[in-house]
């Protein structure tokens, strides 16, 4: 009996592995038609986790086509991927900058991988944010709880 409550307290004390993908609309290229500004999203943000707890393993994100090809869809100047953590109260706490890509690249891959082992100060979500130029066009986050 003992053994088994011993077994059953190390199965639960150990926060499981876990991974976890989801997708988000990258805001596209607009137009204006007779007025109306029009926005078509072509292409999407990827983004993959891994870890356990409040730890991360690996994060990776990237740009895709909506056909789901390796290309970013479209032509994207000075672009880059940050990391971005906030507490379960929705307060970032923590920002890791990806590199600033000072070109444009035209439907080739766009994308970030951190094999970066990092311990998160707080439950709450784990984002990946998309800028060009300076703006920001999509975010993807993952919510990370007990």
């Amino acid at each position: 009996m003992l053994a088994a409550i011993t077994g059953l307290m190390a199965m639960t004390a150990q926060p499981a592995a876990a991974s976890a993908v989801g997708y988000a609309k990258v805001i596209g290229f607009c137009h204006d038609f007779r007025g109306i500004e029009a926005c078509v999203p072509l292409t999407t943000l990827g983004h993959y986790i891994k870890g356990s707890g409040r730890n991360i393993t690996r994060q990776e994100a990237s740009v895709q086509d909506a056909a789901g090809a390796d290309s970013a869809g479209g032509r994207w100047c000075n672009w880059r991927i940050d990391w971005r953590y906030s507490d379960d109260k929705g307060r970032t706490y923590s920002t890791s900058k990806g590199a600033s890509h000072y070109r444009c690249d035209w439907l080739e891959s766009i994308g970030r991988i951190d094999k970066s082992r990092r311990t998160l100060k707080h439950y709450g979500k784990a984002c990946a944010d998309f800028y060009v130029g300076g703006a920001k066009r999509a975010s993807q986050c993952h919510y990370i709880t007990k």
